[in-house]
């Protein structure tokens, strides 16, 4: 059945309707977005830009086939602590939601873009059926970080619930494992009931939900350094840099916008269609439309008890783009148009902080000295910027987009042992960057996986796709 998207049709049933007519009228109905939120341009414009053959061997080939074959044990777990070589690295050995369920997403996507590959489908159940034995039978929720015998480190529950929920419905979504499916609405059902915070799912709370609880890691709270080092930093990077503005981090008496809680459901409603979790959606998108900051342009995401915003934009510009990008894709799904001019703007504030020096995101700190430029914000640049560009009519992203991935090819990929390294300082060799100069994954500090480089190359593949269909027209 074909199911048309659009808010609810409000339908008055008339005493002269037959019961059967009268059931027809009342079922919810979703019409596609306006013809204006679509400006897609032709599918030979696209292919000046997209190389959709170095998209896919980029994604399978040259990133997730390694993933595959050297980051999951026989039980499940990932290991995410890899070398350049793609061998363990370090001491820690520890599943985290982070990556447990960020690197299953990545195998779906893997799983979908290769044809169907029984390696990514041995990859997917393996470390899907890991991730739901550290589900908290007791309380609900799943365990934030167990070793790979299962043994508990973190029992926190927090915002990092979100990568349980979408990894499963994604698995779901390729695979049509209703177990999967069963699962991730389990997770969405526990944080609707546990963690509410208006619309939105958002907070750390101790095991049992009954009271706020600090965000640990390996050494201490998270920001803090563990043993031999600091887990929670890059070199050059502030302590926790990679978990400031995430959803789930802010103070207990304040208020938060998780980026990957929305793109979970999102996600989850792709997998599923369930009308509870489109309520959800329209409800949250309602909430961000009153609280997005219109003289600025941006979408805050840490609020004040009273739900002011606090905090400073451009602490965090990778998240103004994943923001624009997540906007345009609930569009995509059927939500009002008029997100596109949200994330559109999102995005120009987001370029503010884009060093045109370098082709990237960031390279200087607030003293204009040169500062760490990790992965993640250059992909969420590169993603957002294509999807403006190929279906919301921002031509004049192409520049950016083009620039940021040439800085990637050149920067991140490792062209002899396959990967992307984690960081690159403007002005320095990369061998300066000590330990993590050439690691292909870590389970601490900026956490790296293959889960933001899937992201961007999937987008990429699935927008630049000749056959393209948005969800509410298939």
């Amino acid at each position: 059945m074909t199911i048309l998207r659009s808010r609810r049709a409000s339908v008055s049933l008339g005493c002269l309707l037959t019961g059967l007519a009268a059931l027809s009228l009342a079922q919810d109905v979703r019409k596609p977005a306006s013809e204006k939120a679509s400006q897609r341009i032709p599918a030979a414009e696209i292919a000046k830009h997209i190389d959709r053959e170095w998209v896919k061997k980029s994604l399978v080939n040259g990133l997730l086939d390694y993933w595959v074959k050297f980051s999951v044990m026989p039980s499940g777990f990932i290991q995410e602590n890899l070398d350049r070589q793609w061998k363990p690295w370090g001491e820690q050995r520890e599943a985290s939601l982070n990556g447990q369920g960020r690197v299953l997403y990545t195998f779906a996507i893997g799983y979908e873009v290769s044809g169907g590959q029984k390696s990514y489908l041995d990859a997917i159940t393996k470390s899907a059926d890991f991730l739901l034995k550290m589900h908290d039978d007791q309380n609900g929720g799943y365990f934030n970080r167990t070793t790979p015998d299962l043994t508990v480190i973190d029992d926190s529950k927090g915002g990092f619930q979100s990568f349980a929920m979408f990894s499963l419905a994604q698995a779901a979504r390729v695979t049509k494992n209703q177990k999967y499916a069963k699962a991730a609405m389990d997770v969405f059902h526990e944080l609707k009931a546990k963690m509410p915070d208006g619309p939105f799912i958002s907070g750390n709370f101790n095991r049992d939900f009954s009271g706020p609880a600090p965000r640990t890691g390996r050494g201490g709270p998270v920001g803090a350094p563990g043993p031999g080092g600091a887990p929670g930093t890059a070199p050059g990077a502030p302590a926790g840099a990679d978990q400031q503005g995430r959803g789930g981090f802010g103070a207990p008496s304040g208020h938060r916008l998780d980026v990957h809680m929305f793109e979970a459901i999102l996600g989850l409603y792709e997998a599923t269609h369930s009308q509870e979790v489109w309520d959800m959606i329209t409800a949250q998108l309602d909430r961000m439309a009153k609280l997005y900051d219109y003289d600025l342009g941006y979408l805050p995401e840490s609020y004040d008890a009273d739900w002011k915003k606090t905090g400073n934009p451009s602490a965090n510009p990778g998240h103004l783009f994943e923001w624009a990008s997540l906007f345009s894709h609930a569009v995509e799904l059927g939500a009002d148009p008029k997100f596109i001019q949200l994330g559109s703007r999102n995005i120009d504030l987001g370029l503010k902080s884009y060093n045109k020096a370098v082709g990237g995101l960031g390279g200087t700190n607030a003293a204009g000295a040169p500062a760490l430029m990790l992965w993640w914000p250059q992909c969420e640049v590169i993603k957002a910027s294509a999807h403006y560009a190929i279906l919301r009519g921002r031509s004049d992203l192409w520049p950016y987009y083009q620039q940021t991935l040439d800085f990637v090819k050149k920067t991140y990929l490792d062209s002899q042992y396959g990967g992307w390294f984690e960081g690159y300082m403007p002005g320095s060799t990369r061998e300066a960057l000590g330990a993590r100069a050439y690691i292909k994954g870590a389970v601490d500090g900026p956490e790296l996986s293959s889960y933001h480089m899937t992201s961007m190359l999937y987008d990429l593949w699935r927008i630049s796709d000749p056959k393209y269909k948005t969800e509410s027209s298939r």
